[in-house]
This record gives structure tokens, C-alpha cells and sequence, in this order.
């Protein structure tokens, strides 16, 4: 089962990161992160992951993976899952990531302080779930 997570995330990650031009996303999106937007912004790399809720995290052995939010709404991806970049929307606790125009990714952020995120990865139009500890390089 494991692996087959693992390999849904990889088709997931690898569609989200190749993707070289996405829509825009609202400038007033941004306006209600629960989380101050610079705490948000920058270069994050993911460190561990799990594939259930109550599941324990791993070290990240892989490819060294990464995530750049930057404060006009963009983002770029390079790693494990591929090399790519798109856009982004976040509100309340969550990073809306969007490819043409339609949402792709949901991340909802459980915690965030200046250095460590953990987030909670989903498919809008599936049950795939995972979870994720990033560092801010």
C-alpha cells in the first residue's frame, strides 16, 4: 500500500513541478493566510514524510526536493517529483496550487514556524493524502 502512495505522490508531484506556465492566482487570496505571508515565503526543502495521519515520520532519503514560494504568487518545485514552476493562493491555513487554471494541489498547513512547516498534501479530485515536514533553506 506504501508503495502504491508513494507512487500516486510521484505522478502527483511530477504533474504539479514540469508544468512550465500556469494561471495566475487572485492577489486578495493572499490577504487572509492565517500565517504571515513572509513566514511562508522562500525556498523549502522536505526533510520527512508520512503516508497516513496517526502513521510516524520518515528522514527523506531521496532525491533532495524542494519548493520556492515567492511573494508574487509564484512557485517553483525541483527534485524528486521533477522540475517546474506554477502558481499559488493561500487563505486561511491552506496553499491552493493551481496548473491551467484549475486547482491541482491542496496543502493545509498544521504548523509553521520561521524554519519548519508540516503540511497535509491532497488531490482535490481524489482520497491521496500525505504528509510532509519541510525546512526553509
Amino acid at each position: 500500500m506504501k508503495k502504491y502512495y508513494l507512487s500516486m505522490l510521484t505522478v502527483l508531484m511530477v504533474a504539479i513541478l514540469s508544468v512550465g506556465v500556469i494561471s495566475c492566482s487572485k492577489d486578495d487570496d493572499n490577504n487572509s493566510f492565517n500565517y504571515s505571508m513572509e513566514t511562508l515565503y522562500g525556498t523549502w526543502k522536505i526533510s520527512k514524510m508520512k503516508m497516513s495521519e496517526v502513521g510516524s515520520y520518515t528522514n527523506w532519503v531521496l532525491t533532495p526536493t524542494t519548493a520556492t514560494f515567492n511573494s508574487n504568487g509564484t512557485y517553483s518545485g525541483y527534485g524528486y517529483f521533477g522540475n517546474g514552476s506554477g502558481t499559488y493562493s493561500a487563505k486561511g491555513n491552506t496553499i491552493t496550487t493551481y496548473v491551467g487554471g484549475e486547482v491541482y494541489v491542496v496543502y493545509t498547513v498544521l504548523s509553521l514556524s520561521g524554519s519548519t512547516v508540516e503540511l497535509k498534501m491532497s488531490l482535490p479530485d481524489s482520497n491521496e493524502t500525505i504528509w510532509v515536514m519541510c525546512v526553509k533553506q
